[in-house]
């Protein structure tokens, strides 16, 4: 997947955008029946533990002592003991500084500790996200523009991309698409020319 940052050109974000589209295809034709889960993990909170919550909409993979994380949803939340999470920190240290990585607001004294975020300290988190398609154009430009991290921008592209491709009618409204087009300048056009009849997306052209 191409990196996207403060520096990246129209042309980065549209070679994001056209992988992204790619790969959100193949998922949906991977993905296996709904069994009704949801996309938070949660599980039991100890002090002994830190709540590590992922804050990405694309896949990912972590690896330390004796752990191994796969990551597949913004806010999946998994329990990492506290002994282990210094290595954690100091192997992923750039995944906190990029805002893919937080602790739960529990953690906050670990968080201050450490010099990394909580959930709170970010725009966006998984109830926003995952609130989207009932929000108003106004509402979802100011949090766009409230969101410093670029991987927060990218998950919020992934998610709406996904939900559209999925039929959500949330999702399919046009105002809303294109908000997101302006947004990503031009990353939306796709969805643009399905809603107007001038193009449908199929599983080949993904």
């Amino acid at each position: 997947m191409s990196k996207i940052n403060s520096k990246s050109t129209k042309a980065d974000l549209e070679a994001y955008i056209a992988e992204l589209e790619a790969q959100l295809q193949q998922a949906k034709a991977d993905k296996p029946a709904s069994t009704g889960n949801q996309y938070v993990n949660l599980r039991p909170q100890t002090r002994d533990h830190v709540t590590l919550v992922y804050c990405s909409d694309s896949l990912g993979y972590a690896k330390i002592s004796n752990m191994e994380f796969n990551f597949t949803r913004f806010g999946e939340q998994f329990m990492v003991p506290r002994y282990q999470f210094d290595e954690l920190v100091g192997k992923y240290r750039s995944w906190f500084d990029k805002g893919i990585f937080a602790v739960s607001s529990e953690d906050v004294d670990v968080a201050v500790s450490k010099g990394i975020p909580t959930v709170d300290d970010f725009a966006v988190d998984y109830k926003k996200l995952s609130s989207i398609g009932n929000m108003s154009t106004s509402d979802i430009e100011k949090m766009w523009n409230e969101c410093e991290k670029i991987e927060h921008k990218r998950s919020i592209v992934t998610f709406v991309k996904r939900k559209f491709i999925e039929g959500d009618a949330k999702y399919r409204n046009r105002e809303k698409i294109d908000l997101f087009n302006r947004l990503t300048d031009g990353g939306f056009s796709r969805e643009q020319d399905e809603l107007s009849g001038r193009y449908t997306i199929k599983q080949t052209d993904m």
